[in-house]
């Protein structure tokens, strides 16, 4: 199957024809958290008709250039962005964001008055689930017992929101940790069995005081339905570099996990496309200095990284976001090689998927 053009996507999608109408049907079910990726082909539009660009624009257009995309390839994928039509931009954007066009300007003065109910309407997501800390540590609930979504709201959204608030520790936890997946088991490939295997890839980014970590995982071949593959120590690394153990932040922490099939894209713009979108959220972070952001920042990223991702013709299984107070996590392994095991579950109602996770305090 030869790979389509990023304008034949776009248009695939405005029309809701063949893949296109998969990946239009999950934007529109995740609308409320597609601010960043409106805003972000709203700024590469602007790049390519070479408008003048705000502090922000400027921001997320700096934020490709700086991770290996091309002038010529923004142009590109800007002038995609910009077959959108208006219909389908306001069924798939908020409506602030739909109206944007190349002659608009949008700020981060205007993004600061949007903030507050862009953190609400990503709150009130069918698909989040928000846990009371305080409740859960009192009640003795471990991560591996969190609340789990249902079946059929995760498929139809292909993508699930866990949210810790009300932490009753505030202080930077001391100590050496590292979040690492160790292994995922096929419940149900893609499409009829008999059609052959899955090629699965994951993408996981971490978002933590202002820094960023996004690695991508090799592409594991001829998966079928259950199966189990293991990571090596090179993939699944969530947090600590290369596998190494590093303190935990002050603060939240907001981490992306996304399950890919493989059909053309190229593994170096696959990480490209996800350093830049988690760059880009870095500097919206850095610029903005909104409270209680970091939820709806890391879910916008998502759905930046699924577009970018779609354009290079590969397909959303399904995704995790998780915003962890780091002292709350650290709680959960309070002593030195104590463990915490999560499990959560990856689909589209297609695909289905479950990634193990597991924190460790490696020191003090």
């Amino acid at each position: 199957m030869v790979a389509r053009t990023p304008e034949r996507i776009v248009q695939d999608m405005g029309e809701r024809r063949g893949r296109g109408a998969k990946l239009r049907a999950k934007l529109e079910k995740n609308r409320d958290r597609n601010w960043l990726l409106a805003l972000t082909t709203h700024s590469l539009g602007k790049f390519a008709e070479k408008q003048r660009l705000s502090d922000l624009e400027q921001t997320l257009v700096s934020a490709f250039l700086e991770n290996g995309y091309s002038e010529d390839e923004l142009r590109k994928l800007g002038e995609a962005s910009e077959l959108l039509s208006q219909d389908a931009r306001q069924a798939v954007y908020p409506a602030r964001f739909a109206r944007l066009d190349v002659k608009s300007s949008y700020s981060f003065d205007d993004l600061r008055k949007d903030a507050p109910e862009i953190v609400r309407s990503t709150l009130e997501m069918p698909n989040l689930t928000a846990v009371d800390v305080g409740k859960a540590h009192s009640e003795r609930t471990s991560v591996r017992n969190l609340p789990r979504l249902d079946r059929r709201t995760l498929a139809e959204h292909g993508a699930e929101f866990l949210v810790t608030q009300n932490p009753d520790v505030q202080a930077a936890p001391s100590g050496f940790f590292t979040i690492k997946a160790t292994q995922f088991r096929c419940n149900d490939e893609t499409g009829a069995d008999f059609f052959g295997s899955d090629e699965p890839s994951w993408i996981f980014g971490t978002l933590a005081d202002g820094a960023t970590v996004t690695t991508r995982s090799r592409i594991f071949g001829n998966v079928d339905t259950g199966n189990t593959r293991t990571f090596n120590s090179a993939d699944g690394n969530i947090w600590g570099a290369n596998g190494q153990a590093q303190r935990f932040p002050e603060g939240q922490i907001g981490t992306l996990i996304q399950l890919w099939e493989h059909d053309h894209g190229d593994p170096e713009k696959i990480r490209a496309a996800v350093a830049a979108a988690f760059a880009g959220a870095a500097g919206v972070l850095a610029a903005t200095g909104v409270a209680a952001w970091i939820a709806a920042v890391v879910a916008g990223v998502g759905a930046v990284v699924q577009q970018l991702l779609a354009f290079l013709d590969d397909d959303l299984i399904g995704e995790q976001t998780f915003v962890f107070h780091t002292a709350t996590l650290a709680k959960q392994v309070p002593n030195v090689g104590n463990t915490q095991t999560m499990t959560r579950r990856f689909t589209d109602g297609d695909g289905d998927y479950t990634l193990t996770i597991v924190t460790t305090r490696t020191g003090n």
